[in-house]
């Protein structure tokens, strides 16, 4: 019985943050309706409000976690070195390169005809306002999105689980809270490899590099011809998709070789 007990704790434990991380986002989205209700120019707007208003919160857990653990959210004694800046900018590049890449494949088998939901959620982050978009979708957005998901749920996960199940369990949670088909199994590919990345920095901050940067590529494509060659025709698509597979893991390797550190 005290197992049992001990486990459902620890399922709480990682749950619960993500419940309030929605809970608080509800209520800012009711307060939200009394000065800006929402519109089609005004969806996109609210979301970079509750994410603006859950970040106290999820820092709140984070740094509690980190406590916990020995460490601080920012150690003023760790300088960041020119390795640590070349690795971030490999996770930029990688997690664009593979977004682009999975984004096409998900294309290519045509999975979006499966989930009706997703083309509302289209129309809902992309308004042909750039700026907001980029504020709300490569900056805002997925910082809330790492402290909760790869900070929180992954750093709790691993604790308990150990390293490889605990960004699976992240990953799907990832990819179930986008509640729609084509984004589950975009969200949940892509969460083990942030996972992958918060592993191997140590923090959030590769994961949220690569994440930042996968959003900025849907941004581009969705709002710019920057990725029109790739449509010429079935197969020059796929041959960039194949590129861009290739460039994803070559991102990786290069992560592996400096950091030495195998899960």
């Amino acid at each position: 019985m005290r197992l049992k007990e001990s486990k459902a704790v620890r399922i709480w434990e990682i749950i619960y943050p993500v419940l309030l991380y929605y809970a608080v986002t509800l209520a800012a989205l009711y307060a939200l309706d009394f000065v800006l209700p929402e519109t089609g120019d005004t969806k996109l707007l609210r979301q970079l409000i509750t994410s603006f208003a859950v970040l106290p919160f999820l820092y709140s857990f984070r740094k509690e976690d980190l406590e916990l653990s020995g460490k601080k959210i920012f150690d003023k004694d760790k300088k960041t070195d020119k390795a640590q800046i070349e690795t971030l900018a490999v996770m930029f590049v990688t997690g664009g390169c593979f977004a682009l890449a999975l984004n096409n494949l998900l294309a290519a088998i045509q999975i979006t005809k499966y989930s009706a939901s997703y083309a509302q959620v289209e129309e809902t982050f992309y308004t042909g306002r750039m700026a907001l978009e980029i504020l709300a979708l490569a900056i805002v957005i997925p910082t809330a999105e790492e402290l909760l998901y790869r900070g929180i749920v992954y750093g709790r996960a691993r604790k308990w689980l150990g390293v490889r199940p605990a960004m699976a369990v992240s990953a799907v949670i990832f990819g179930l809270v986008h509640m729609n088909l084509v984004q589950f199994v975009y969200a949940s590919a892509f969460g083990l490899l942030l996972a992958y990345f918060a592993e191997q920095t140590g923090n959030i901050l590769g994961a949220a590099a690569a994440h930042m940067a996968a959003n900025f590529t849907s941004v581009l494509r969705a709002e710019t011809e920057a990725f029109a060659f790739m449509n010429q025709n079935r197969t020059v698509f796929l041959l960039f998709t194949v590129v861009l597979f290739l460039l994803s893991f070559a991102g990786i390797w290069r992560i592996v070789k400096r950091n030495g550190r195998k899960l």
